[in-house]
């Protein structure tokens, strides 16, 4: 067999094999990963998996997310008189990835600076494992002031006060929630909102998504490693493959990104129905699998 033919054997047609036997053999996984059980189940191996999967790319990912809600680092600065310190909200924290980079970038951006505002990142997660991991890698980095870790849901936030935070952050976990607009509601509702005398809070959100028909050869092959070797690689390596079925369902199940910017704005959040959010930038990323939404919480 010649060897160019052993390499299209092993780069696309074994992992369509081992998928469509994965979900023959084992029960399509619930919906609903909100819960964090899932993710309980792979925690202490998961920032391994992370970076097999996604080929070491989403760290770039995290800090592309972090640069433009930080507005390169703009938000660190400390006006006339202000003395606010920056509340950060890292929501699907997992094992803190996000929440690490954002207080590292604090970091790095004000040993330039000699006016500072104080930080303080608080990472929320529904996995207990997860947020169990997340603690350890922050205790390691000595940015145990600057982030803590609780358990949390992003649907129900009611611990949190209204109007609070000045950013917030979500990566790779909006899929998971079924009641994707009840939890963008909660968001809404924490961060604070644009008005004549504030620009309003920042939030992004990093997610993955099938690339279009029209995304070219480049996204044809980002579908497939998605579709078929992604959750043959996780079941490999994680020894969980119900779990990692989930993985390929959710991103072809999440809503094409057009469609998902038309539920952020046309939200009706709060009371008055009038709370969503306005979209101020789409910025597409490894051949339009990934996709990061910057947003700010308005009033209609």
């Amino acid at each position: 067999m010649a060897v160019s033919t052993k390499v299209l054997l092993a780069v696309f047609v074994f992992p369509v094999l081992a998928s469509f036997v994965l979900n023959i053999v084992f029960q399509k996984p619930p919906s609903d990963h909100g819960k964090g059980t899932m993710f309980d189940l792979i925690a202490t191996r998961y920032d391994f998996i992370n970076r097999a999967l996604a080929l070491n790319l989403d760290i770039g990912w995290r800090k592309v997310m972090i640069k433009e809600v930080t507005s390169n680092g703009e938000i660190f600065n400390k006006a006339d008189g202000e003395t606010e310190t920056i509340m950060v909200l890292d929501l699907a924290t997992g094992t803190a990835d996000v929440a690490i980079l954002f207080a590292k970038e604090y970091h790095k951006t004000n040993s330039r600076q000699s006016s500072k505002r104080d930080l303080q990142i608080l990472g929320v997660d529904p996995s207990q494992n997860m947020i169990n991991v997340g603690r350890d890698k922050v205790s390691k980095d000595n940015l145990g002031e600057d982030i803590t870790l609780d358990l949390g849901d992003a649907r129900d936030l009611k611990d949190l006060q209204s109007d609070y935070f000045h950013a917030a952050t979500m990566s790779f976990g909006i899929r998971n929630v079924p009641e994707k607009e009840q939890a963008l509601c909660e968001i809404h509702r924490v961060l604070k909102k644009e008005s004549d005398k504030s620009k309003g809070a920042k939030f992004g959100i990093l997610e993955f998504s099938e690339p279009g028909h029209d995304a070219g050869i480049m996204g044809a092959g980002a579908r497939l490693f998605i579709r078929h070797v992604v959750p043959v690689l996780g079941a490999l390596l994680s020894g969980a493959p119900r779990e990692y079925m989930h993985l390929q369902n959710s991103i072809k199940d999440f809503p094409a990104p057009k469609d998902f910017v038309a539920m952020m704005e046309g939200l009706s959040c709060g009371d008055s129905g009038t709370g969503a959010f306005r979209v101020d930038n789409l910025i597409q990323m490894n051949f339009g699998s990934v996709q990061l939404y910057l947003a700010t919480p308005v009033h209609k």
